[in-house]
């Protein structure tokens, strides 16, 4: 193949890849100041930050698909029993900014990873690739709590778990002090915000729970939806990387070869 038609294949071979697409969601733990990371990532796809704040005695609560059709989310218990929010949050000088479920990390010794039944299950009428929430006390203790059975993630901590779609639970935050918590980290206040964006495709459900037995911990505040273009957020596929790869590599040899001629 001469260099022309290989150009041309390397060419052909990065339009058929998405520009950014992921294997996963990306998820986002900040401090409640910086929830305008989330935002403005949403935002700079062209897609609106839908915000709900969560009240008191409420397990429903409705936003606007990519059609701009209302749907609902509705909130349970992981076990499937009813989760009613009541009271809020305050910590050092932030205050959650809603009304919230308490979610205190319990083991019951049947779940798969321990904490999972203590948790909520939130379940969206119409698919969403983008959602967040305010948590409150995460850190203050426990952060020795372990070890874990859970192969590829740090034996002990205080751990926030989710999944997606019923699939299996990551750990994207975990205590092993005070200062892993981003809000305690900014300004000493025990609260932040957990959110997600899913550009490679989209959820009907999240499950979410916490693993620091013994920590009182609260979750609500204000739902964020959003609806982003597929593969508008994210970084590359290792797969497609590895393809595209192989042609560069592939047309440096042969300017290599051809130069030396």
């Amino acid at each position: 193949m001469n260099v022309k038609k290989l150009i041309t294949a390397v060419a052909t071979l990065a339009a058929m890849l998405p520009a950014v697409s992921h294997a996963s969601p990306v998820v986002y733990d900040l401090a409640l100041p910086n929830i305008s990371t989330f935002d403005n990532t949403i935002t700079g796809t062209g897609s609106t930050v839908q915000v709900v704040q969560v009240v008191n005695g409420s397990a429903a609560y409705h936003y606007l698909d990519s059609n701009n059709v209302v749907q609902t989310l509705t909130v349970t218990r992981a076990n499937g029993s009813a989760a009613v929010a009541s009271g809020g949050y305050t910590s050092g000088s932030h205050s959650l900014s809603g009304s919230v479920y308490n979610i205190n990390p319990s083991n019951n010794g049947t779940d798969a990873i321990p904490g999972q039944s203590s948790g909520l299950h939130f379940s969206f009428s119409s698919a969403v690739n983008a959602f967040g929430f305010e948590i409150g006390d995460w850190a203050t203790c426990c952060t020795s709590s372990g070890p874990r059975p859970t192969p590829g993630v740090p034996k002990f901590g205080s751990g926030l778990w989710i999944a997606f779609n019923g699939g299996a639970a990551t750990l994207p935050a975990n205590a092993l002090s005070a200062n892993d918590n981003p809000g305690y980290a900014l300004d000493r206040s025990f609260t932040n915000f957990i959110g997600a964006i899913d550009s490679s495709g989209t959820f009907t459900s999240i499950d979410f729970w916490g693993d620091g037995f013994g920590e009182f911990l609260v979750a609500g505040g204000s739902f964020r939806f959003a609806s982003v273009p597929l593969g508008s957020v994210g970084v590359p596929e290792p797969g497609s990387l590895a393809l595209l790869g192989l042609g560069i590599a592939g047309l440096a040899s042969l300017r290599k070869r051809k130069n030396a001629a």
